[in-house]
């Protein structure tokens, strides 16, 4: 399995935090799983002093959908992230707590198989599964 880079943590951490917000939830319902540490990284990259949201929070708060205002957030963690590299603890933690939350806190496992297909398989015209050839549409 192929390590998971940097990248893709802020762009799972950015689409958790865009998802929160389009469900009308605050910024505390997002960090409301990580740990102490981790929550006062985070909270000064995008909250006032008084725990108002900065600039960058509040438009994509307006717009949570928007990629110009997705990426304005993880411009802001890549910042951070390069002017303190130790914060990539921060980001490892937040990834992985966003996963076990999408898995419902279980682990995916599949043992002893071989070929297997996750996720969807729309493909125009005819496809061919595994070894014994299955067809699908």
């Amino acid at each position: 399995m192929e390590p998971v880079t940097t990248t893709a943590f802020i762009a799972t951490i950015v689409g958790y935090l865009a998802k929160t917000l389009k469900e009308n939830k605050s910024f505390q319902d997002f960090t409301k799983d990580f740990t102490g540490a981790t929550i006062n990284w985070i909270r000064p990259l995008f909250l006032k002093d008084d725990e108002t949201p900065k600039e960058a929070l509040e438009k994509l708060a307006a717009n949570p959908e928007s990629e110009p205002r997705q990426k304005m957030i993880q411009a802001s963690l890549e910042t951070e992230l390069e002017e303190n590299p130790d914060a990539k603890e921060y980001l490892e933690e937040m990834y992985r707590v966003i996963k076990e939350k999408e898995s419902g806190g279980e682990a995916i496992r599949i043992i002893n198989s071989k070929n297997v297909v996750i996720g969807d398989s729309s493909v125009q015209g005819n496809f061919i599964v595994g070894d014994s050839n299955t067809i699908g549409k």
